[in-house]
């Protein structure tokens, strides 16, 4: 059987050698979405490897198609306040993306700020002199800070794109940008009251993080689908369990679950139920509590195999090392 992802219709001038599998429940929505939605805003003489898509009267969920392998297509977002605007990561740093979000933002000033330190999330920071992110993160993304991170990362040694073709040169050029550590509960107050709330959420990473717009009452939760224990050198390997996703998610539920209007999640599907976050939390209750029934292993790029458990109805699995299960009595 030909296994070969479709092609969804777009004007981004890349080319994917190594696509992302085909993930029945997001294909069809980016399908309509982007093919015959009327939502969307494409400005290719600012950034032509973006698409825009307004989906609050201030919300826009900014489309940043993928060019590494193991790397699924990103969305990042701008929350549009009375006085200034936050955008929420910069993807691989394609493309002109402050100048879009000066675009959409009508000229007013952008706040940056990261969920979590991974690459795919970080690529845009240096067009910013300042990027916010959560305390336990913010020391491996100053070692990220430099010339050779991302392009190594993202380019051969002649100067090629390592997984696709695109314009190498629309790459963003590295500047140093200062890094704010913030801890759990900061507040972004983006004028007249209009406050956003950093939530940290780790697992993922230690500082993973997500934030909370207490005005729409939309959550952007980043990246909430795997825990590894820590790579080694890890700094904080208590923050990247399974146990500890489990109780911060958890937290946010008795916190703020009977109001969140919709998640936005980093990658896949836009503006899920809020209910997703308690499939969430069940399927890590069942890890800790078995952590033998894992449905299947994967691997995460090509030395890294996981346990994987399918989290119900959210059209992706929680993919876990052994060691990031802490035995509960």
């Amino acid at each position: 059987m030909n296994l070969k992802p479709r092609a969804i219709k777009s004007d981004i001038p890349v080319k994917m050698n190594k696509p992302e599998n085909e993930k029945p429940s997001r294909w069809s929505f980016l399908k309509v979405l982007r093919e015959y939605s009327n939502l969307k805003e494409y400005y290719p003489e600012i950034n032509p490897y973006a698409e825009a898509y307004r989906w609050k009267e201030n919300l826009y969920c900014i489309f940043a198609p993928s060019v590494l392998g193991g790397c699924g297509d990103m969305w990042v977002y701008l929350i549009i306040g009375p006085e200034k605007a936050l955008l929420i990561d910069t993807a691989l740093g394609l493309g002109d993306l402050k100048g879009l979000c000066e675009k959409l933002a009508d000229g007013k000033e952008i706040i940056c700020a990261n969920t979590h330190n991974h690459l795919d999330h970080i690529g845009g920071n240096s067009q910013f002199d300042k990027v916010y992110i959560n305390e336990f993160d913010a020391e491996v993304l100053e070692e990220h800070n430099n010339p050779k991170f991302m392009r190594e990362k993202l380019l051969n040694p002649d100067g090629t794109g390592k997984d696709a073709e695109f314009d190498v040169n629309q790459l963003v050029k590295h500047q140093h940008y200062e890094i704010v550590p913030v801890k759990d509960g900061h507040i972004f107050d983006l004028g007249a009251g209009y406050e956003v709330e950093l939530i940290h959420l780790s697992g993922h990473t230690a500082g993973q993080s997500a934030f909370y717009d207490k005005q729409t009452k939309c959550l952007f939760i980043g990246d909430t689908t795997s825990a590894w224990g820590g790579d080694a050198g890890e700094r904080y390997p208590q923050y990247c369990t399974v146990n500890s996703f489990r109780d911060r998610v958890k937290r946010v539920i008795d916190k703020y679950g009977d109001e969140i209007s919709g998640v936005y999640p980093g990658h896949g599907v836009l503006d899920l139920h809020p209910i997703v976050l308690q499939y969430e939390l069940d399927t890590c209750n069942q890890i800790i509590e078995h952590p033998d029934w894992s449905s299947k292993t994967v691997m995460f790029g090509e030395t890294r195999e996981l346990c994987a458990q399918y989290i119900y109805q959210f059209g992706s699995d929680f993919k876990y090392s052994k060691d990031a299960i802490i035995k509960e009595d």
